[in-house]
């Protein structure tokens, strides 16, 4: 019998050096950003497989049925990049790779473990308040103690947003994870085409 074949899209994001790949299966629940190679190696083989076959990665967020890769710098053909990242996604799956290996979640450290915790304070915290208006806030990247952070869904372009961001979003990941240095907002308000209000 032949295996099935995996489906996977690319999707450039907002931030330029970012490209989100949707895979047709779950590969992990919850969200894990990575990048630190050594630590992939050991925890992470997805990741590990990715920072090894894309030059210039600079880290690899997993959650869910999702993978964003997030480069240096941007790529002079995202098309290129983007073949080989899909081709290392699929290679590992249909070798039955794994997306972590069992405690990488309390193995995180450095900035990686911090974007963790961040995560964490928008999946518990901030993501089901805001749902109650359609919207959600995302990490779409991130620079050592800096995060560059997305509105999407009823936060995309609605007149409270930017309230919403530095009055609540700001202030919720600055109590819970307080070595964060500089937020910022890396949303396309313009773009936003459902907004809540």
């Amino acid at each position: 019998m032949e295996a099935q074949k995996i489906t996977i899209t690319a999707e450039p994001q907002v931030i330029p050096s970012n490209c989100l790949f949707k895979v047709d299966r779950s590969l992990f629940v919850g969200t894990i950003y990575v990048s630190d190679g050594a630590w992939a190696k050991q925890w992470a083989p997805l990741a590990a497989a990715l920072l090894d076959a894309v030059p210039d990665l600079k880290g690899v967020r997993i959650n869910d049925a999702e993978v964003m890769i997030s480069m240096q710098k941007v790529p002079e053909d995202w098309r290129t990049v983007a073949r080989t990242a899909g081709q290392a996604i699929r290679t590992h799956l249909e070798a039955g790779g794994a997306a972590f290996v069992a405690g990488a979640v309390e193995a995180l450290q450095g900035h990686d473990l911090m974007r963790h915790r961040a995560q964490k304070v928008m999946d518990e915290q901030l993501n089901p308040m805001l749902a109650a208006h359609g919207g959600w806030v995302e990490i779409q990247a991130s620079d050592v103690h800096d995060l560059y952070i997305t509105m999407a869904g009823g936060c995309h372009g609605c007149s409270s947003a930017a309230a919403t961001m530095k009055q609540g979003v700001e202030v919720a990941l600055r109590q819970a994870v307080p070595e964060i240095e500089n937020i910022y907002d890396a949303t396309d308000h313009a773009a936003g085409r459902n907004p809540y209000m």
